[in-house]
């Protein structure tokens, strides 16, 4: 049986800004009803999505966020799952919006986090092989799973010549990686502030754009303030065929693009977890070329165990270096949480601060 009570990293109250700082809080170990299944983090990470609602960009509610990563069961629950295996979690419910972990219910920051029944019905606690809490692997897993879903929507519809990565963060460097190695030789152009990247801001960028091989697919991988600012560059300046899957959030409503007023948050949403199938593409026509028009929400369970077999045999990254930039504790979780909130830049240890995996011990004391 698990403990009465368990730490979990908890969002206080909003400051005038809108941040919420964080703290480890001990909480009541949540109390289970026919088939929930009751987990206990190993490792999760903290991604894009989580500074959003962290910085007051996003109203989501759950105090406790973590929507990626890995625990062992210590309740099953009746549902066949065995107790102490390793797990890991689709975080969004393709058929019950009121299910979507870390966001308005409480995720996977915790010593223990409870999966209700109608998740677990679903099949979204999927078994992963030992190992699979590896930090890279566990806080990468959900991020490359998006990242697949996008590519594979890509190739069903054209073979680019050229690919535009808009954000380098850690859906942009992995997506970047994904896409040289199932199309090889294509040229990639990185847009963001990495040293390896182009400017969003230099001038020269127009340039660079316009003067790529057709045809051009983007990704946009930014933060969500600066989503609508890419998707209004690359349609200014790439001409010709143009391919372009907005990976990143966006507000709702029309967005005023060259071939008129698209509401590019909706057709983002068209296409959820998976499906339909075919995905759906939207064509437009512009004056210097069509715009083909995708997004994607959530990943399938077939993406999710197709990152971690990928991560899986990939060499081990080594702490502070590529996309996993750092490795904390929960409460070096909570100083770093807080101490970038503060400072209001994405630096932590002298490191940019990309991709954080939170270890959690996954059921140690309990």
């Amino acid at each position: 049986m698990s403990a009465a009570t368990h730490r979990a990293l908890v969002r206080l109250p909003a400051d005038a800004r809108g941040r919420t700082r964080v703290e480890v809080v001990e909480l009541p170990t949540p109390r289970l009803g026919p088939e929930d299944v009751l987990l206990a983090p190993v490792t999760s990470g903290i991604c894009g999505t989580d500074w959003q609602i962290l910085r007051g960009l996003r109203a989501d509610p759950s105090r406790v966020l973590g929507h990626e990563g890995v625990a062992r069961v210590v309740e099953p629950g009746g549902t066949g799952l065995r107790t102490g295996s390793l797990v890991t979690v689709n975080p969004t419910h393709p058929d019950d919006p009121s299910f979507l972990l870390g966001h308005n219910l409480p995720g996977l920051w915790a010593e223990r986090t409870r999966i209700p029944a109608t998740a677990v019905r679903a099949g979204l606690v999927l078994p992963v092989p030992e190992g699979a809490d590896r930090p890279e692997v566990a806080a990468l897993a959900e991020p490359l799973a998006s990242v697949l879903y996008g590519l594979e929507i890509a190739v069903g519809v054209t073979r680019p010549a050229a690919l535009v990565v808009w954000g380098d963060g850690t859906v942009g460097r992995l997506a970047r990686e994904a896409w040289q190695r199932r199309l090889p030789g294509t040229h990639c152009l990185l847009v963001g502030y990495g040293a390896d990247a182009v400017d969003p801001r230099a001038p020269g960028l127009a340039e660079l754009l316009a003067g790529l091989p057709e045809p051009v697919g983007v990704l946009i991988a930014t933060p969500r303030t600066g989503t609508l600012e890419a998707l209004s560059a690359v349609d200014r300046h790439v001409r010709g065929r143009l391919m372009v899957d907005v990976h990143a959030g966006l507000p709702s409503g029309p967005v005023p693009l060259s071939a008129g007023e698209v509401d590019v948050a909706a057709l983002r949403a068209d296409n959820c977890g998976g499906e339909p199938r075919p995905p759906r593409v939207r064509r437009f026509d512009r004056p210097t070329g069509p715009l083909l028009l995708y997004g994607h929400r959530g990943v399938s369970n077939r993406h999710l165990r197709q990152a971690v077999d990928l991560l899986l045999a990939r060499p081990p990254e080594p702490r502070g270096g590529g996309v996993l930039t750092h490795e904390v504790d929960l409460p070096g979780a909570a100083d770093l949480v807080n101490s970038v909130l503060d400072a209001d830049r994405r630096v932590a240890d002298g490191r940019r601060v990309l991709k954080t995996a939170i270890r959690t011990g996954g059921g140690d004391d309990g």
